[in-house]
């Protein structure tokens, strides 16, 4: 007979005989979910690895261009002729960096134009809080305009390359609003440099004062790029409005009292015409690409003062050859023409005025060719 014990401990065997199938087959599922997850995580970061080690060499291929072995390399094994055809005929090759992602920033803010407009639902409404905002600055060939970009770039560069973005952003808003306007030239590089060839009354003091001389910073040129690059496809800055005028809080123009203050920027005040010339109606101005002869060029004078004496007629260059010692090239006489057979008697001519007996004198110059020739004081 069994004592109470042995009662006892037969349940619990059962029970403990009964546990250990479920309490394998969770720690088997544990392991082999704990393994899986393991290997996809594993998975995950060496392809996170990959993907970095792509982006970082593709960030170094682009950072300065591409070499030409990177180029004879991605263009499929061409030889040296096709490449060249290849480059002559490419648009962004031609066209440079400045032309590049022109035509889809050029979508984008008229896309944003649009959709502001149609959340305004047409309505005006007049802010009484700051400047109105100017219009959205349009440039009809703006894909082709890599030397306004150029002269909008050094215009927020040299004027404000200490003053971040928005400083940035104000100073091409003031060039736009210039190009807009009666009172200034109606192109980007006109409106830069106007006035750069005197000494004094430059419009933008780095363009007489030797500014572009020195180094240049890159990061910041390269925000600058980007901020004008913005502006010449329809971004604006509201906070300084139809502004055409400012300077720094370091000096103080007589100017500006003739001038309705529109608020400050950084280190720059700036200023709007009063009256109609600050009306919209004077920003009506149609933007025209810029001509290369607006921007600064380099003129040599000439070494030589034969040419320009030449130009300057006869007189002055007999002049200059009598002064070196030189005898001038005569032009030869023409052939007399023999006198027909049977002349035709004509009608006396008419006494000739005083001015035909000069021609005479002239001829007879040649006839003293054994005479020293008396230059000219």
């Amino acid at each position: 007979m069994p004592t109470p014990s042995q009662t006892r401990a037969t349940p619990t065997a059962d029970h403990v005989a009964r546990i250990r199938p479920a309490t394998a087959a969770a720690l088997f599922g544990a392991l082999l979910g704990l393994g899986v997850g393991g290997a996809w995580l594993g998975g995950a970061a060496a392809k996170a690895s990959t993907l970095r080690t792509q982006a970082e060499r593709l960030e170094g291929a682009t950072a300065a261009g591409f070499t030409e072995e990177a180029l004879a390399a991605a263009a499929g094994g061409l030889d040296e002729s096709a490449l060249s055809i290849a480059r002559r005929h490419d648009p962004y090759t031609v066209a440079g960096a400045a032309r590049r992602d022109r035509q889809a920033e050029l979508l984008t803010a008229r896309l944003e134009q649009l959709r502001a407009g149609a959340a305004e639902g047409g309505l005006r409404r007049a802010s009484l809080t700051g400047p109105t905002a100017a219009e959205p600055f349009r440039l009809g060939t703006a894909l082709d305009a890599s030397r306004d970009l150029e002269c909008l770039t050094q215009a927020a560069y040299y004027e404000a390359r200490g003053e971040g973005r928005d400083g940035m952003r104000a100073v091409v808003q003031v060039v736009l609003n210039r190009v807009r306007h009666q009172a200034f030239p109606n192109s980007v590089c006109g409106v830069v440099f106007q006035g750069a060839g005197r000494r004094t009354g430059c419009q933008f003091s780095f363009t007489c004062n030797g500014s572009m001389r020195g180094r240049v910073n890159r990061a910041a040129w390269n925000r600058a790029r980007d901020i004008a690059s913005a502006g010449l496809s329809g971004e604006v800055f509201p906070r300084v409005g139809n502004a055409t005028h400012f300077h720094t809080t370091a000096v103080a123009p007589g100017w500006r009292h003739t001038l309705v203050r529109v608020g400050q920027v950084g280190d720059h005040l700036f200023y709007r015409f009063g009256g109609r010339a600050g009306s919209r109606s004077a920003f009506s101005y149609a933007a025209r690409p810029s001509a290369p002869a607006e921007a600064p060029r380099l003129v040599q004078a000439s070494l030589d003062p034969t040419g320009p004496a030449r130009d300057a007629g006869a007189i002055a260059y007999n002049l200059l050859l009598a002064q070196e010692g030189r005898a001038p090239v005569e032009a030869p006489a023409p052939s007399p023409v023999a006198a027909p057979a049977n002349p035709v008697v004509a009608p006396p001519p008419a006494a000739p005025a005083a001015p035909a007996s000069r021609p005479a004198v002239r001829a007879a110059a040649p006839a003293q060719a054994d005479a020293p020739a008396v230059p000219v004081v």
